[in-house]
């Protein structure tokens, strides 16, 4: 069989402990899956908590690190009605390879027109952004509050909601870099006050949660009678002390968002989301930045860079230094 490069671990715990660069069997395609030769694959916190362990999606020893990328469709097993030389998107465990065998139903066509780079990253934040905005459920006009506004999903459902005409207040943590003046520090007092008055005095349909306890709290006052709130991280492990009389007397919605399961039961919507996605990336409504491309014998110093705080854009591991296919 033939060989291929992957990074690999057999435990888990930090990558540069457990991660080692290895030529192993490149894999075949079983029924229902293609074998796609990857040209990009990003870097993302996911990526990080899987090799560690404390990601929903569990690893199988040995396992190849990765979990989302692009690339050429190089062989398809029975039952499979994707094309050979097919450029797709996917997310699925063991991106960091050479080649990967993906589940068909894991597999996004990526139009021609769109770059590798871009389709790298389509599968996970794009994605999960849109869905969070379906589950908020905003219309045109409303203002939605997301707070930890400077992570890479917060800046695209903002994107997004700008193309629907939905008005954004970004929060962020106070001492946070790259503030701009539309944007409110979480932790001083009066929030909520503060963000009525930057709409003018307009409540919040919707708050886009990845903070929790009292990043929640300080915002109830400021949210609409009949507010959704989505949270979707965990960055505040202490609880929101939430009461009986605030979730009905203002009849608020508050719910809990994986994006698994949103995949899982939203097939109708899939195909929608998809073309409104390409569409937005393909006239830059929607942009997924770049900072820095590494090979896979650098996975090293890509998870370094990666994993640097402050600085935009997404790291790609990426077939050649600098460049792409």
């Amino acid at each position: 069989m033939a060989k291929m490069k992957a990074v690999v671990f057999e435990a888990a715990g930090e990558a540069a402990d457990v991660l080692s660069l290895r030529e192993i069997e490149a894999p075949a395609p079983a029924r229902g899956e293609v074998l796609v030769r990857v040209d990009a694959r990003p870097i993302q916190p996911a990526d990080i908590m899987f090799i560690g362990g404390r990601y929903r999606i569990t690893p199988h020893f040995p396992q190849v690190a990765g979990l989302e990328g692009a690339g050429i469709v190089a062989a398809a097993g029975p039952g499979v009605a994707i094309e050979i030389g097919r450029r797709v998107a996917f997310r699925s465990p063991g991106s960091w390879a050479e080649f990967v065998t993906v589940p068909e139903d894991r597999v996004i066509l990526a139009p021609a027109d769109i770059t590798p780079e871009d389709a790298a990253q389509f599968s996970l934040n794009p994605i999960t952004a849109w869905a969070l905005l379906d589950v908020v459920g905003m219309k045109t006009g409303d203002w939605l509050a997301i707070n930890a506004a400077t992570s890479t999903v917060a800046q695209l459902a903002e994107q997004l909601a700008h193309t629907r005409g939905i008005h954004v207040l970004k929060i962020v943590r106070a001492g946070t870099t790259a503030c701009e003046p539309a944007v409110l520090a979480a932790d001083v007092q009066g929030l909520a006050a503060k963000m009525l008055q930057a709409s003018g005095d307009v409540p919040f349909a919707g708050l886009l949660d990845s903070v929790g306890g009292a990043a929640i709290m300080n915002v109830l006052p400021a949210l609409a009678r009949g507010a959704t709130i989505v949270s979707y991280g965990t960055l505040e492990r202490s609880s929101a002390n939430m009461s009986n009389p605030d979730m009905i007397y203002r009849n608020l919605t508050w719910k809990g968002f994986g994006i698994d399961h949103w995949l899982a039961t939203s097939t109708p919507r899939r195909a929608a989301m998809v073309d409104e996605l390409w569409q937005a990336i393909r006239t830059r409504a929607l942009k997924l930045p770049v900072r820095a491309h590494y090979t896979l014998a650098d996975w090293r110093a890509a998870i370094a860079d990666a994993t640097t705080t402050g600085r935009s854009g997404k790291v790609l591991i990426t077939n050649r230094m600098g460049l792409l296919g």
